[in-house]
């Protein structure tokens, strides 16, 4: 009887690895909170809030594919298993994605930075770019743990390596084009023909090729540590 009850215990307390446990929420809340609490600082000491408004909207465009496949996970949880709906989550999550790591390429404004905010700023990008990486990589993860058990290991890896690589165009489409995700919606046909253009620019292959290869990487690093985070250690 004991043995019963004890299993029963452990059981219950224990999650599936794929039950949302709110502690990955809960640091990028911090670290979004800690960024804008420093670009809040910077506007109320020099009263420039350019700072403030471009790295306050970038960071929402990276926290807006983590919210799609959130709902979507719930969904599913719920028992929500359309696989239209499946589909559509994952497309606008894939459009969305570039949005996550793009803010790296905010550094970029560095070099415009009076020297007296140099230090101060280079820190406020930096943290606005961990958070939207963080924000990206953990979105990636949510989808890979959905599509795994539907598609296979193999299939499932393929993909999400993929989804790095475009990515990688969608941050040179961004940066370099300035077009925003939801242009595929409002400019389908001027995105289109920018999207062929750019075979021809060696810079959008150069870029693509550097951002999606890191991306991978960082992905690579990121799953691996989550998925053996509670692995216990073994005695040699």
């Amino acid at each position: 009887m004991q043995t019963i009850v004890s299993s029963s215990y452990h059981s219950s307390r224990i999650a599936p690895r794929d039950a949302p446990s709110g502690k990955g929420l809960r640091a990028l809340a911090l670290l979004t909170l800690t960024g804008l609490s420093l670009v809040l600082t910077r506007g109320l000491l020099t009263g420039n809030w350019w700072f403030f408004v471009m790295l306050t909207w970038n960071l929402f465009l990276a926290w807006f594919p983590l919210g799609v496949v959130l709902v979507l996970r719930d969904l599913r949880w719920a028992g929500f298993k359309n696989p239209w709906l499946l589909l559509g989550g994952l497309a606008m999550w894939l459009v969305f994605l570039p949005n996550a790591p793009y803010i790296i390429t905010d550094l970029y404004h560095i070099q415009n930075i009076d020297q007296p905010l140099l230090w101060f700023d280079t820190m406020t990008i930096f943290v606005f770019a961990l958070t939207g990486l963080l924000a990206g990589l953990y979105s990636i993860l949510i989808v890979h743990r959905m599509i795994r058990p539907l598609a296979g290991n193999l299939l499932t890896w393929t993909l999400i390596l993929g989804s790095q690589i475009l990515s990688g165009f969608g941050i040179y489409l961004g940066r370099f084009g300035r077009w925003n995700s939801w242009d595929i919606l409002t400019k389908p046909s001027s995105l289109t023909l920018a999207i062929a253009r750019a075979y021809h620019d060696h810079l959008s292959l150069k870029l693509t090729i550097a951002y999606g290869f890191v991306l991978i990487l960082f992905y690579v690093a990121f799953y691996w540590y989550v998925e053996h985070e509670n692995e216990p250690i073994r005695n040699h």
